[in-house]
């Protein structure tokens, strides 16, 4: 009789478990991913969110449309993005791209020697230069720069203390090619 209580209260347990796990998982692919979407095309600047699975490993991928504030706008995405990274999407163009990649080596000084001031009037210099219109801001976790040429426009947030929050920005041909 004992014997035959223990079966029934052992496989009762992993009944309950099974679903109680299968409930978590449900609750977080579905209900939290829709809620977090949800909750970022609310912020201004973003266009459309979506979690992409890749690898054992998620990140938010966030298609930003013209970004007038970067650093508000991450600042909203950290708040709702729990444990994923996030990647921003944007509307750059190979031109774009060419005057972020000369960029690099006033940027990187920059933090490596933090002569941030410096930095600002590097970058100022270099995308007056370039025809570009920038906008660099930053706060202790990082740096956030918008470059705007038209329509087009290249988002960059750089950690300063290699956070993994925010993972290197893309293009939008990165979605459909991931």
């Amino acid at each position: 009789m004992t014997k035959q209580r223990i079966t029934i209260i052992s496989l009762v347990s992993m009944l309950i478990f099974g679903l109680l796990l299968s409930g978590k998982l449900l609750y977080e692919n579905k209900w939290l991913e829709g809620s977090l979407i949800k909750e970022s095309q609310q912020i201004p600047g973003v266009l459309s969110a979506e979690i992409l699975d890749k690898q054992s490993a998620s990140e938010m991928l966030v298609n930003t449309g013209q970004v007038t504030n970067l650093q508000t706008l991450c600042t909203q995405l950290k708040a709702i993005s729990g444990t994923h990274p996030i990647r921003l999407v944007d509307q750059r163009t190979p031109e774009l791209e060419e005057v972020y990649q000369q960029m690099q080596f006033a940027i990187q000084e920059g933090m490596a020697m933090g002569n941030f001031t410096q930095m600002r009037e590097t970058l100022a210099a270099q995308a007056e230069q370039a025809g570009v219109m920038m906008n660099l801001t930053m706060d202790n976790e990082g740096i956030y720069l918008v470059l705007t040429q038209g329509e087009h426009q290249l988002v960059s947030v750089i950690e300063r203390h290699g956070q993994g929050t925010f993972l290197p920005s893309v293009g939008k041909d990165y979605t459909s090619a991931h």
